[in-house]
């Protein structure tokens, strides 16, 4: 991974979306967004991100089954996987039980703001360094 991959944001309420979007353009670094589950499938067959921000409720495809796919896709290519950021509404333990099963790097809870975006990127970006 360069410092020229793009994160990724995954998330389906388009203004949310922008917030994410600009916070982390505003830290420096590129982004592509996808705000339907098949397009971020789209994208990760074009580009390989330095990190994921991933919706788990989307609207046409589950973000866990999203996970499964960018797991499949490095083992498959012998790649490090890039640190995963859980964007959800749902705190409660069964879903963070899945994602420790899953190796998510981090939670971003809904509703958080600005700075939890940034500080949430920072710690898993400089976990990897």
């Amino acid at each position: 991974m360069s410092t020229h991959d793009p994160v990724l944001i995954v998330e389906d309420t388009v203004e949310l979306a922008e917030v994410i979007e600009a916070t982390v353009e505003g830290m420096g670094l590129p982004t592509v967004v996808a705000n339907h589950g098949s397009i971020a499938l789209d994208h990760l067959q074009t580009i390989s991100p330095r990190l994921l921000l991933l919706d788990i409720g989307l609207p046409d495809i589950n973000g866990w089954d999203i996970l499964k796919f960018v797991r499949e896709r490095y083992k498959t290519n012998g790649q490090t996987m890039p640190p995963i950021i859980v964007i959800t509404a749902y705190s409660d333990p069964t879903n963070r039980l899945v994602g420790k099963f899953e190796e998510v790097n981090a939670y971003l809870i809904k509703p958080f703001t600005p700075e939890q975006i940034e500080a949430t990127v920072r710690s898993v970006l400089n976990a990897q360094t």
